[in-house]
């Protein structure tokens, strides 16, 4: 898929097609070897910051803990904006289908970025195959447990997902 939308430097991304422009250019076309989280801010009025973020080594289900601190961090850059929002990328390798996994990404960053009052602008899955937006799970605060019901798996607790605490290390006594 090819966007029809030319991305034009300090010009709000004023559409969907545009978005997926900028998505697909950071793609690259490319064949990923690994996950990778990229994300754009943008400005109250859509216009890109002149920062484009990879996360590189993306476990394959969402860390809560790692997932809050994005939320806040970028709460931190765009605290004096309203009416910022995010672009973000999940890359990764395999089929163009979502997976579970995308899915429970997708909710944990938008539940994020609500957390700290903004929005996700769009969300792209990039494989071998292109770049594809998901649409918004059923509510704006859908858990990975929710895509997992949606997806039509048995109910249950959730995917198992579990903070990561610090561990006590031990000491050797003298």
């Amino acid at each position: 898929m090819t966007a029809s939308s030319e991305i034009i430097p300090d010009h709000p991304l004023a559409d969907d097609a545009a978005l997926l422009a900028l998505a697909e250019l950071l793609h690259g076309g490319i064949r990923p070897r690994r996950r990778t989280l990229w994300f754009v801010l943008l400005d109250g009025e859509r216009r890109p910051l002149p920062v484009v973020v990879p996360v590189d080594l993306v476990p394959e289900l969402p860390d809560p803990l790692g997932v809050d601190n994005l939320g806040r961090s970028w709460h931190q850059i765009l605290r004096g904006e309203p009416g910022a929002s995010v672009v973000l990328m999940l890359e990764r390798p395999g089929p163009g289908d979502p997976s579970f996994e995308d899915r429970a990404w997708h909710a944990a960053l938008r539940s994020a970025a609500a957390e700290q009052g903004l929005t996700v602008a769009a969300f792209f899955l990039a494989t071998a195959d292109g770049v594809a937006a998901l649409a918004p799970e059923e509510a704006p605060g859908a858990t990975a447990h929710d895509a997992r019901a949606a997806d039509g798996a048995a109910p249950g607790p959730g995917p198992g997902v579990r903070p990561r605490w610090p561990r006590a290390v031990p000491t050797r006594r003298r």
